[in-house]
């Protein structure tokens, strides 16, 4: 049900976009209460997106795989601020279960990009 290969894609994509952001937040210390969890969720939500849209079997697949890789990317961004001594331990439960559900809410829209890029695909074949 969960394509290995396009998983670890997602989930590289997503740990090095959170390691730039945790790395940008804990060098600029103003940006931190503005933008990180904001831009956590976002990469999370746009991992699962990819992964989804890169598998397209259905919503049901393409939300645990936005789920594991949500998960993923959040659990890897608040391990990396704790350990540069950023003190979130105590969201960690909490940034991971957002993390993975944002995947989970970009799995489901990577499908249906999935979907709507097979119908547009469908309709240029007709017109030729």
């Amino acid at each position: 049900m969960v394509d290995l290969k396009i998983l670890r894609r997602a989930i590289l994509v997503g740990v090095l976009l959170e390691l730039g952001l945790v790395a940008m937040g804990h060098y600029r210390p103003a940006f931190r209460p503005t933008f990180e969890l904001f831009g956590c969720m976002l990469i999370s939500g746009v991992a699962g997106l990819l992964y989804a849209r890169d598998l397209a079997r259905g919503y049901g697949a393409g939300a645990l795989g936005g789920v594991v890789v949500g998960a993923v990317c959040g659990l890897v961004a608040v391990a990396t601020a704790d350990w540069l001594g950023d003190h979130p331990d105590r969201y960690i439960p909490y940034g991971v279960m957002v993390s993975a559900l944002c995947g989970a809410v970009g799995g489901l829209f990577g499908q249906l990009d999935a979907q709507l890029r097979a119908i547009i695909k469908a309709m240029q074949s007709e017109l030729k």
